[in-house]
């Protein structure tokens, strides 16, 4: 008979203290983070130009884009929030208009950058060193519309049909304290193996690690890319693959290495990664998105993962201040 699941003692005051906190905490968060980082090029650049003095910062437009984005607000919803928020510059508030033109303007590798920041200081702040990975996307609704066609078995005919448009929200993270390290969105027509060797590519070593995943990443060059970056990957695999495929017509050596160290009991737990999307999910404006260009829907991913890293920064903190140890969520 097995145990029944309990929670950890002082949990509820902990998580009730957090979500107390939260807004303040992660406001305060982003607006420091912003202030240590350096401004992209583009921005450096900008300044050096002549003439007459912007009216808003950059720094400021920033953090407005940036907390936009976490609380899910619109242009227009934000631009009444604004003035609410209590920012340190002290400035004229701006438009929907100006918003939505600063953060379009907003590069990818500068919010990768927050993004890894973010992370590492929820690495820091656990001493976390190695432990569990996982990756894994879920399905982003949209406000638009597309129009497909699909067979009709009764009366024996192709038909359009119209319906909602969907994305794939893709995301790297430590299971041991559900940290995200990497995420992006793409078409739901994209393949989660493909897209893992693209968030791969820049990715950091993190040596003696798990790297857990399901069959949709069982690939050679992911075996490959995982066992240079010093990491045991634990990829569950469809089916044995006979003769020389791959790359150059070499045998499957990563793939035949990683089935024969393959561990059951530890792939169990990349169900926890699911933790994440069942969290963002039941927020009050759910896992959507409504912006239309592919560029910003990638910085909306970016961003959203961000936020989750300061949420989790801020549970950190204050179980610390109830004088609890952060322990990781997967038991030994």
């Amino acid at each position: 008979m097995t145990k029944k699941h309990r929670r950890r003692d002082g949990y509820w005051r902990s998580y009730h203290l957090a979500h107390t906190l939260e807004l303040d905490a992660v406001t305060s968060s982003i607006v420091r983070l912003v202030k240590e980082s350096e401004p992209p090029c583009k921005v450096r650049r900008t300044r050096r130009r002549r003439g007459r003095r912007p009216v808003h910062s950059w720094e400021k437009l920033l953090c407005i884009c940036l907390i936009m984005v976490v609380m899910g607000y619109t242009f227009r919803d934000m631009q009444s929030y604004v003035p609410k928020l209590n920012l340190p510059w002290k400035e004229p508030y701006p438009d929907h208009t100006t918003i939505w033109k600063a953060y379009s303007k907003i590069p990818e590798d500068y919010l990768e950058s927050l993004l890894e920041r973010t992370a590492q200081l929820c690495i820091e702040e656990v001493k976390w060193s190695r432990g569990m990975l996982a990756s894994d996307s879920s399905g982003v609704e949209t406000d638009r519309y597309e129009t497909v066609i699909r067979p009709n078995k009764r009366e024996r005919r192709f038909e359009k049909v119209r319906r909602l448009l969907y994305l794939k929200y893709h995301i790297i993270a430590i299971l041991d304290h559900l940290i995200i390290l990497r995420a992006r969105v793409t078409s739901y027509r994209a393949g989660d193996s493909p897209t893992l060797r693209g968030m791969l590519r820049r990715f950091r070593s993190l040596p003696g690690s798990v790297f857990n995943a399901d069959r949709g990443f069982d690939a050679e060059l992911n075996f490959e890319r995982i066992y240079e970056l010093l990491m045991h990957p634990n990829i569950k695999q469809i089916a044995k693959q006979k003769g020389p495929r791959g790359r150059g017509h070499k045998r499957l050596h990563y793939r035949t290495r990683a089935a024969k160290e393959f561990d059951q009991s530890t792939y169990r737990w990349r169900g926890m990664i699911e933790a994440i999307f069942g969290a963002e999910e039941s927020d009050e404006h759910n896992l959507r998105t409504r912006f239309r260009k592919e560029e910003n829907r990638e910085r909306w991913g970016i961003i959203l993962a961000m936020g989750w890293n300061l949420k989790i920064l801020n549970r950190m903190k204050c179980t610390k201040m109830l004088g609890m140890e952060v322990m990781s969520i997967i038991r030994n």
